[in-house]
């Protein structure tokens, strides 16, 4: 009788278990099935906050019912749709944009920017509020009818700064030794592992390129305020901005007053009466009701985001997996031609090279145009050269045509702190070349000097075949310069000043297309794939480190790459920049 209950219990248990896991795949296929999807109804403000990410590509959270998250985050280009389709829909009376702290590239919140000047021209109104303002929100808020600020909030302005980090100081309190190789003078990825600071040539094109984006800001605030440019300058380097009061004062703010005025506002301006709820929806909540593009004609969007790397593993653009979607447009006869959307710092040189090859072999099928995003920069402009065509926004981070390697030497610091020492047999002088034990011989650093600057050399002769230029055209323009979108549209680095929207309609331009739809590559994971991922953990370290450290997750990215890519030889611009 015992043994009889000890199975009957068993039986009950695994029969409970599947029931309850059989209800979490239903939620999770239900909840994937109608991510991010709500009715929108009529009077109702389309609400931006300056505070959310908004990524190349959108994505589902098909836990969101379970986590109490958004079932959707959007991608930039949806957004924009999103914006442009709420012009004539009768059911969208207005936007309202919440201003925080901003999360997203100048870049990116250049072309929402663009997308809201053209919502201007409706008569629909365009308001925006906040308790705190950072420069990025400011400049996103400036094209608003009307722009709020709480009476006891905060704003700043004081022009923009570049901050990087350098490791050398850590690195010789453990006994770490670096050795930094690099081909071009303002190739400068090297330099924090291997200086305190930034170098004369790298701070030279630095200042250059911040400059450029900071007089593309000071226009933008000059538009709101009246004011002129140099003016601005005089406010931004006296800090005569210290209070709401004075925003009011300068013309930066229309008016200052708290949340509930504004709410008073909106619901004015929406016909909503006092008594009822502003109806907000997202740009999360209301892209599913966005009509999708649909015509005889179809145009690929391929989005390559992220770090370069090699194989299928990473965050960012592993070029295994990559290039199989690279392929998969290829096979499509249906697909008239292709976008590639780039926002990539670069990464290994090799993956690069992988992947500017197959999307050559595309080229022979139809043709290719880029449109770069908030950073398009050494191995990101390395694919770009296989376009027809490059798009750039003014605010864009580009060129980087340069290549760099770092070595680490630890021997000291696992015989001097962990007492640990290496030692070798070798049948050839060079068997144990390279290591991270010993210090490199100088034949030894010669070898790896010569294999970047054969790779530089592969690098300058895409560049020269895709622009039209000589080797020594490209010579001067390279050596790891960094450019804003403007100043290389000004060097032909890039053809257009333009959004993705402007290389869309001019490649369907040329492929004489009046209507056509999208297809998006990488292909998501179906819902079913998605829940299953989330639901057993995948990606939750990832998550939390974000959720918790915020904007220094930057900085444990920076360091995982750095052991990931160490002893590589990459296309990579300097520093992960964060222009505030």
């Amino acid at each position: 009788m015992r043994q009889f209950f000890k199975y009957f219990f068993a039986a009950l248990a695994a029969l409970f278990i599947f029931c309850v896991l059989g209800i979490f795949i239903l939620i999770g296929i239900g909840v994937a099935s109608g991510s991010g999807s709500k009715s929108v109804r009529s009077k109702s403000v389309l609400h931006i906050n300056t505070s959310n990410v908004y990524g190349e590509q959108s994505s589902d959270n098909p836990l969101a019912m379970l986590q109490g998250g958004a079932a959707q985050t959007s991608g930039l280009h949806d957004a924009i749709r999103a914006i442009e389709h709420a012009v004539t829909d009768k059911k969208i009376k207005g936007i309202y944009i919440k201003m925080g702290m901003a999360s997203n590239g100048w870049a990116s919140l250049s072309e929402l920017r663009e997308a809201l000047k053209e919502f201007k021209k409706s008569d629909k109104f365009i308001y925006a509020y906040g308790e705190v303002c950072d420069q990025k929100s400011y400049y996103l808020a400036s094209v608003a009818d009307k722009v709020f600020l709480n009476p006891q909030g905060g704003m700043e302005f004081k022009g923009l700064a570049l901050v990087g980090n350098f490791f050398k100081g850590a690195f010789d309190k453990l006994g770490v030794k670096t050795e930094a190789f690099h081909c071009g003078k303002f190739k400068g990825a090297h330099e924090p592992f291997s200086r305190k600071d930034f170098s004369g040539p790298n701070e030279f094109q630095l200042k250059a390129m911040l400059t450029d984006i900071d007089s593309l800001f000071m226009i933008a605030v000059s538009e709101k305020t009246g004011k002129s440019t140099t003016e601005l300058k005089q406010i931004a380097n006296n800090l005569e901005l210290k209070f709401p009061a004075d925003a009011k004062r300068l013309g930066f703010i229309d008016e200052l007053v708290y949340s509930d005025s504004v709410r008073s506002l909106l619901k004015e301006k929406s016909d909503i009466d006092a008594d009822k709820d502003i109806r907000f929806v997202s740009i999360g909540e209301y892209f599913p009701s966005v009509k999708k593009k649909k015509g005889k004609g179809k145009i690929a969007i391929l989005y390559a985001t992220g770090s370069i790397v090699d194989g299928s593993e990473g965050e960012g653009i592993a070029s295994e997996k990559f290039t199989k979607s690279v392929r998969a447009i290829a096979k499509k006869d249906n697909i008239d031609g292709l976008l590639l959307r780039v926002n990539s710092p670069g990464g290994s040189a090799l993956a690069s090279e992988v992947i500017y090859r197959e999307l050559q072999l595309v080229g022979k099928k139809m043709p290719i145009y880029v449109s770069m995003g908030d950073v398009a920069a050494s191995g990101g402009y390395y694919l770009s050269c296989a376009a027809d065509t490059i798009f750039a926004d003014a605010n864009t981070i580009t060129g980087s045509i340069g290549v760099v390697g770092m070595m680490f030497n630890i021997g000291d610091f696992m015989n001097n702190k962990l007492g640990v020492s290496f030692d070798a047999v070798k049948t050839g002088e060079f068997a144990d070349f390279p290591n991270n034990y010993r210090t490199m011989t100088a034949q030894e650093k010669g070898f790896i000097q010569s294999y970047l600057d054969s790779v530089y050399v592969t690098f300058k002769s895409r560049v020269a075949e895709a622009r039209g230029m000589t080797p020594s055209q490209v010579e001067e323009l390279a050596q790891g310069h960094v450019y804003s979108g403007l100043a290389a549209k000004d060097l032909n680095l890039v053809d257009v000043i333009g959004s993705q929207n402007d290389a869309l309609d001019a490649l369907a331009k040329k492929l004489d297309l009046e209507d056509y739809s999208i297809v998006e590559y990488p292909k998501k994971e179906d819902g079913f794939a998605q829940f299953i991922s989330q639901a057993t953990g995948g990606n939750k370290e990832v998550a939390l480190m974000k959720k918790y450290l915020g904007a220094d997750y930057k900085l444990v990215l920076q360091i995982k790459e750095l052991r990931s890519q160490q002893n590589k030889i990459l296309a990579r611009m300097p520093y992960i920049f964060d222009i505030k």
